[in-house]
């Protein structure tokens, strides 16, 4: 494995002082997962294992970058065919075209001290300077799509254009999310429907039918906010992340995201 040990402009003094490395590869991973899992401090966990913050530092820039490339093998998109035969009752017999259930989240990220910056995580919805995902999982609730990280500006419409999870999709396909996503007429550029709560508009009240609809589309949504919340048990995201982790959060983000697929890979076996 090839440590990392800072990029191009980290001066050659702190360069040698990650160079010697003294945990076992099961003890770097163990302490990686700590962190991610726990939240603790850099220092703290470097103490526990009677190691240096910069070797350390070495230690989850690596793991991170290893972890994701051998997760990303099962972050697929799954074909149609997969989904169907998968498809629990509930979506068959109302939705049955359901390729794909999507949401966004966003992570407390410290301010950058560029008004540029500033201005392109500030989240008008969080009234806080964040990083955007998107998450997508399928009627049966494995993940299938993760996001970059976008700035917390960006509209859901936004990203939804540009993250890529539209290229992804086929004619005939049907995409569920909640009625903040106004995104219809992206699908409608590619033969999808969108299955949303109906808006009341001018209406005094909804009707009967609508108002049992928004309740079904609610409940089958859960699905995805169950997903995005087993992430927050991982401590690491808690809080306001501070500028020095944020080229990381990426990497962060999709790896919890992808063991937990893993995870229920395993349990469902």
């Amino acid at each position: 494995m090839q440590y990392w040990k800072g990029d191009e402009n980290t001066p050659s003094k702190d360069r040698v002082r990650v160079s010697t490395f003294r945990l076992q590869p099961i003890e770097q991973f163990l302490a990686v997962m700590m962190r991610l899992r726990l939240g603790l401090y850099v220092r703290d966990v470097a103490d526990r294992f009677s190691n240096s913050v910069s070797s350390y530092s070495s230690y989850f820039t690596t793991w991170l970058n290893f972890i994701h490339a051998e997760l990303e093998v099962i972050n697929v998109f799954p074909p149609r065919y997969v989904i169907t035969r998968t498809m629990p009752n509930s979506f068959r017999d109302r939705y049955p075209s359901t390729r794909v259930i999507i949401d966004c989240t966003e992570i407390f990220i410290q301010k950058a001290l560029s008004l540029l910056n500033q201005s392109l995580t500030y989240s008008s919805y969080k009234h806080h300077n964040t990083l955007k995902f998107l998450v997508g999982i399928t009627p049966s609730g494995v993940i299938s799509f993760v996001s970059e990280g976008w700035g917390g500006r960006v509209s859901d419409h936004e990203l939804t254009s540009e993250c890529g999870i539209l290229d992804l999709l086929e004619p005939g396909d049907s995409v569920m999310t909640d009625k903040g996503f106004t995104i219809s007429d992206l699908h409608a550029k590619r033969q999808c429907a969108l299955n949303i709560p109906p808006f009341r508009g001018i209406k005094d009240q909804f009707t009967t039918e609508e108002v049992f609809q928004t309740q079904e589309i609610a409940q089958l949504g859960i699905l995805v906010e169950r997903s995005i919340g087993r992430v927050k048990n991982f401590h690491i995201l808690e809080g306001v992340l501070p500028l020095s982790i944020t080229p990381l959060i990426t990497k962060i983000f999709q790896n919890i995201l992808l063991v937990d697929k893993s995870r229920c890979s395993i349990s469902s076996r």
